[in-house]
């Protein structure tokens, strides 16, 4: 198991400057998100060449790259049209690859019986398209795959490629059992997004509903060797750099 920095700790933040707080704060890999926060590798004053240079120059390893979600729709027009969904996952991974990554993560679209169908579609179509390529599943509140019911009913359906991304903080927020999810998919989890939280609130490391000790102990009885990434979202208790380096040392006492 080997530690990550999460840009969710400075979503404001671009690539270069979130490299240097990831490093300041002893982080030696990152991942990053495809949209959502301005460290994105998709930008018009860079290229992927210049992306990866700024990751070689601070010394840190780019773990994995989340994408758009295969949410089976047009975005702009709710259009159910997944053909052109996938066509832009395709553009992702291909982003990913030129990355130097192996494995990408991604999410589904709603809750409905359409979503499920073109979820479980649309990952056979690009395990199919991208052989070497493994897919981290994540779950999320309000997502097709929301919980453990949700992995029960996709996984068996698609290739051992397509792993299961642990989102703990959104699984808190379900209500879901973290534990139970870790245990059912243990020798299938490809990466852990680690955030603590006192219900839906994010707090420090150790100060919240997640049981880390029990999910690192069941984690290295399973052989899982990925990614614990260190989500810090909202952080309103500290400094971004002294918040980055708390959580780290919180689990890296933990692993010791």
């Amino acid at each position: 198991m080997h530690l990550t920095f999460s840009p969710t700790l400075c979503p404001d933040l671009r690539l270069k400057e979130t490299l240097d707080l990831a490093s300041q704060a002893g982080f030696d890999r990152i991942e990053l998100f495809r949209t959502w926060s301005e460290s994105s590798p998709v930008h018009n004053d860079i290229s992927p060449r210049m992306a990866r240079d700024q990751f070689d120059q601070a010394g840190i390893v780019l773990t994995s790259l989340n994408i758009r979600n295969l949410t089976g729709r047009k975005r702009d027009s709710d259009e159910r049209k997944l053909d052109y969904n996938i066509r832009q996952l395709e553009w992702d991974i291909r982003l990913a690859r030129t990355l130097r990554l192996r494995q990408v993560n991604l999410k589904g679209g709603e809750r409905t019986d359409e979503a499920a169908e073109d979820l479980v579609e649309g990952l056979k179509n690009l395990l199919e398209t991208f052989p070497d390529m493994t897919f981290n599943l994540g779950n999320h509140l309000g997502n097709r795959v929301q919980g453990l019911d949700d992995y029960r009913a996709v996984l068996p359906n698609v290739g051992d490629r397509v792993r299961v991304l642990l989102d703990t903080g959104h699984l808190l927020t379900a209500g879901e059992d973290v534990m139970k999810v870790a245990d059912a998919f243990a020798g299938r989890i490809g990466v852990v997004h680690l955030r603590d939280q006192k219900g839906e609130t994010p707090v420090p490391f150790g100060e919240g509903d997640l049981p880390f000790k029990d999910l690192f102990d069941l984690l290295k009885e399973s052989g899982f060797d990925g990614s614990l990434v260190v989500e810090l979202e909202q952080v309103t208790w500290a400094e971004p750099l002294e918040a980055a380096k708390a959580a780290r040392g919180f689990v890296e006492g933990l692993l010791a």
